[in-house]
């Protein structure tokens, strides 16, 4: 089961962020989320224009990975608002148990203040306690100098470009592929 103990955290500017898993009944706020992150960035692959999971969708999702033993969702709150998201979803395919994706998305106003790197760490943390997980990966736009910035700091490594990986407001963009492993090993060659 992964459910991270929630414990509260100090931001770089002394604000007070509590860090924890979702709850079933956080479907909707989660929803709310996504809606208002995808509006303000054009950071993240998904677009204000694509379709949003169904509150039920949602709760089943909360479920799954909070049942997982090797994917895991950490979420950000200010006063009971969500002000981020994390995550490290391993793949379904058994040639890539070893694995897990690592995702972040952060509201705006609270870009900046190291956020990023707290959240990041501690997944990280929790993958390294999750024997079997030998491998975090992650892919962010190119032109993302601040989230590839942080990647490097808490240990990712450039494993390549993906040219013209998505087309966002009518012009293609890169993305980066980063990689960390967990076991010690050298990932990139």
């Amino acid at each position: 089961m992964s459910v991270f103990t929630p414990k509260t955290v100090a931001l770089e500017d002394g604000s007070e962020v509590l860090l924890r898993s979702p709850r079933v009944a956080d479907a909707q706020a989660l929803l709310d989320y996504l809606v208002e992150v995808r509006r303000e960035t054009d950071g993240i692959m998904q677009d204000p224009e694509d379709s949003m999971p169904s509150k039920e969708d949602e709760q089943r999702l909360i479920d799954k990975v909070n049942e997982s033993d090797s994917s895991l969702i950490l979420l950000a709150e200010i006063e009971d608002q969500i002000i981020a998201w994390a995550d490290i979803i391993q793949p379904r395919f058994v040639r890539q148990q070893h694995m897990a994706v690592l995702g972040i998305s952060i509201r705006n106003r609270w870009h900046g203040r190291g956020l990023g790197g707290l959240m990041s760490r501690e997944l990280i943390d929790w993958a390294r306690s999750h024997p079997g997980l030998d491998l975090l990966t992650l892919s962010v736009f190119a032109d993302n100098n601040r989230a590839i910035g942080l990647y490097r700091k808490v240990g990712f490594q450039h494993d390549g470009l993906l040219p013209r990986r998505a087309k966002v407001n009518g012009k293609y963009r890169d993305m980066v592929v980063m990689s960390l492993g967990l076991d010690g090993a050298e990932v990139s060659s």
